[in-house]
């Protein structure tokens, strides 16, 4: 019987990040624990977050007493040491990452625990910038979901590839819902504003996303199409290379709440166009299968996780992006 161990991999977007637990082949039996050195970073972030485990039979184990240091172009730009437990229920050894990167830098980044016993590092060349984005065609469309038409924007998405090379990409649409409320703290009658994020579309007619695949919301309803959704938005530029391709892709622009206690003031869709590392592309692509519920462990060949930590096990990537703002709703406060 296979056994598994379950690190906490963090998936970061701009302004926010978003957490899920995967499962990563691991035979404990014929390995002693090892570091889980976890990172996507965004060079246009300020901060990113970096986290740290130890491989375990059941779940991972939680580390206190590590440093990371973090090296750009072979120059130490910062020691770290964990931060502070989110909550005395999630205590996941996290380490806030600050340094700059730009395109062309080469990133290394070492973990090393106070006993002196494990130390895993990676290393990443920052990829360039993509070209950038030509156009946004919107349009609101009906479209069929699970058996219901709703009304959902289109987006058709411009962008031109860089030439001469192979480019790894992925597309991020962050629906921002921004809400208020009131200040209830004593002495403050003023208003407080916060955003929730949104990272779900539909790419499944367009070709490049669907790897030549593409298919209906009839096809999925009728089950034609048990494949693996491009949940993370990654492709290559196999398909258009050094020329300009336009993407198509759906979301809902339903205000959603949730159970926030507060009040809708506006409505934003970013288009993040970011370029990623290999590793990082086939990692997302591995991770399309298994959350996209089409793997099955007791049929299917084990899935192999790639990765790019020296002395220990997990992926460090870094990416660049170019982005595009839609306002949906503008503010009412």
């Amino acid at each position: 019987m296979k056994t598994y161990t379950y690190i906490l991999f963090i998936l970061i977007t701009t302004l926010t990040t978003v957490s899920c637990e995967n499962e990563l082949p691991f035979n404990i039996k014929d390995n002693p624990p090892k570091l889980v050195m976890n990172a996507l970073i965004n060079a246009d972030n300020q901060t990113n977050i970096l986290f740290l485990n130890f491989t375990g039979k059941e779940t991972a184990t939680h580390i206190q007493d590590a440093t990371v240091e973090v090296r750009v172009n072979g120059q130490l730009t910062e020691s770290l040491r964990p931060l502070p437990p989110e909550t005395e229920a999630n205590p996941q050894c996290r380490f806030n990452i600050t340094s700059k990167f730009t395109p062309g830098d080469a990133v290394r980044i070492d973990a090393l625990t106070d006993d002196g016993r494990y130390h895993a590092w990676a290393e990443v060349a920052v990829p360039q910038r993509p070209a950038g984005i030509e156009n946004i065609d919107t349009l609101t469309v009906p479209m069929q979901e699970y058996g219901h038409t709703n009304k959902y924007l289109r987006y058709r998405i411009t962008f031109k590839d860089r030439p001469d090379e192979t480019n790894y990409y992925r597309l991020v649409v962050d629906k921002q819902t921004t809400l208020w409320g009131y200040n209830y703290e004593e002495g403050k009658g003023d208003y407080i504003f916060w955003t929730k994020h949104s990272y779900s579309f539909i790419g499944r007619e367009d070709i490049v996303l669907t790897d030549g695949q593409p298919s209906t919301g009839d096809d999925e309803d009728n089950g034609m199409f048990d494949t693996a959704k491009n949940i993370y938005g990654v492709f290559d530029d196999s398909r258009f290379k050094n020329t300009s391709y336009t993407m198509t892709v759906y979301n809902s622009t339903h205000i959603e709440t949730g159970n926030e206690e507060g009040f809708f003031n506006g409505m934003d869709v970013i288009i993040r166009l970011r370029s990623i590392t290999e590793v990082e592309y086939y990692y997302l692509k591995a991770l399309n299968s298994v959350d996209s519920d089409v793997y099955d462990e007791t049929i299917d060949e084990p899935i192999k996780y790639p990765g790019n930590v020296h002395g220990g096990t997990g992926i460090v990537g870094i990416s660049t992006e170019v982005s595009k703002v839609i306002t949906i709703f503008t503010p009412q406060h």
